[in-house]
């Protein structure tokens, strides 16, 4: 135990000092919502679904935030380590291997939980409401986040170099953002771009954030939960053949 949160705590250092990571967690997804505010301003819309700008935005830029995280990050760091050698290191220690991944999910679900909180702090003058009771919240969370750091390891397991990685990480980060409602509204999108979401995972983080913030219950998100619960098996599945430590 003492073993997994010394490791933990140097994942937690490793994250901070990286630039990148703290502005895309912390920075970049509140200057994206000051932007749209200025924008759209915070009236209800059809765009929105009736729903207050601020309202609708939130739980989308909370689901890229998971997104990003996942996919750079997780997928980014576990094909970095295997390249330079340091998954090797850590398999002659005495951590289990689930020790070692466990506490890249760990520091990553905290970072992101910060950044979705430090989100709605800023989103607050802008007239935020939440609907929606915490617990459902926090679950729906919690299921988009687990669904998709299992899709990030399946990245990261499946490409040799960090740099194959990172290439199909902005490739499938771009496409899922703009094509899942988390960016743009899905009223906005052609009926064949409309069609295509339905088969982009990262929709159905959208969807079950949204139905718990507007209050709608998890209890009315089930096919969402039933997709990520499917989509979290088949990428944790897939992944633990794939993965190797060198």
């Amino acid at each position: 135990m003492r073993g997994f949160l010394q490791l933990t705590w140097a994942e937690t250092k490793l994250f901070i000092r990286e630039w990148q990571a703290v502005f895309f967690t912390f920075i970049f997804l509140p200057m994206l919502l000051i932007l749209f505010q200025a924008i759209f301003r915070n009236d209800p819309s059809v765009v929105f679904g009736n729903v207050a700008t601020v309202d609708e935005m939130v739980p989308g830029f909370i689901a890229i935030g998971i997104a990003s995280n996942a996919i750079y990050i997780i997928g980014g760091v576990l094909s970095s380590y295997r390249e330079r050698g340091i998954l090797r290191r850590f398999r002659v220690t005495p951590l289990r291997p689930g020790a070692v991944l466990a506490s890249q999910v760990l520091v990553v679900y905290a970072m992101t939980m910060i950044s979705a909180l430090l989100l709605m702090l800023i989103a607050r003058p802008f007239g935020l409401k939440i609907a929606g009771d915490p617990y459902s919240m926090v679950g729906a969370f919690t299921l988009g986040a687990l669904s998709f750091f299992s899709f990030g390891f399946l990245i990261g397991s499946l490409f040799k170099t960090a740099r194959i990685t990172y290439s199909v990480n902005t490739t499938v980060f771009f496409s899922m953002i703009f094509l899942s409602g988390a960016a743009i509204p899905l009223d906005l999108l052609t009926p064949f771009m409309r069609h295509i979401a339905q088969f982009i995972p990262l929709t159905y983080v959208v969807n079950l954030l949204r139905d718990a913030w507007l209050g709608r219950g998890l209890g009315a998100s089930w096919p969402n939960i039933l997709v990520l619960t499917v989509f979290f098996a088949i990428c944790a599945f897939v992944s633990s053949k794939a993965f190797r430590w060198e």
